[in-house]
């Protein structure tokens, strides 16, 4: 398990991502490409808006996870996405340990030389919570654990590996 970020690392790349994404909006205006410029706009306002979704759930550790996953493991981009109302609070903690499993599994797979695509998305209904893998690989043979309180399936085609991690909502 990786140490956790300070605050102000945190910040530092936060802070780091928004000049990035200003610079390439600016850069697409000054090419005149207007539509490119709005597309990047929409995408950040998207991105956005599932990050405060994400932290209305009631996961803090599992939000500061998802948050902070493509700094901590730069091999990786992290696209999440979240349309969950809300979600098991009694989990946070084996939801996080989940997932810094699978990063570590994952990591075992991949070359050093490429980076690894996912999308993440987070879903919910009065019976159900749920969290959605879809990687750009097909790993077969990775061994996802299960932990108490949820159920996660893997499925494998071609070129990609789908995991769903799977709880029963309270009460």
């Amino acid at each position: 398990m990786e140490k956790p970020m300070t605050v102000a690392q945190s910040l530092r790349h936060a802070r780091h991502d928004f000049l990035n994404d200003l610079q390439l909006i600016k850069m697409n205006l000054d090419l005149g490409r207007l539509q490119e410029a709005q597309a990047l706009i929409r995408s950040y306002a998207e991105a956005s808006m599932h990050a405060s979704r994400l932290a209305d759930i009631g996961l803090p550790l599992t939000e500061e996870w998802l948050l902070t996953v493509n700094w901590r493991f730069p091999g990786f981009n992290f696209h999440v996405e979240c349309q969950a109302v809300t979600a098991p609070a009694h989990l946070d903690g084996e939801f996080r340990r989940f997932l810094d499993d699978f990063v570590e599994l994952a990591k075992k797979h991949l070359s050093p030389y490429q980076v690894f695509d996912c999308e993440m998305l987070l879903k919910s209904d009065a019976a159900f919570f749920e969290i959605n893998i879809k990687c750009s690989e097909s790993w077969p043979d990775l061994n996802i654990v299960e932990a108490d309180g949820f159920t996660v399936r893997k499925e494998c085609s071609e070129d990609s590996t789908m995991i769903a991690v799977r709880a029963q909502m309270e009460g």
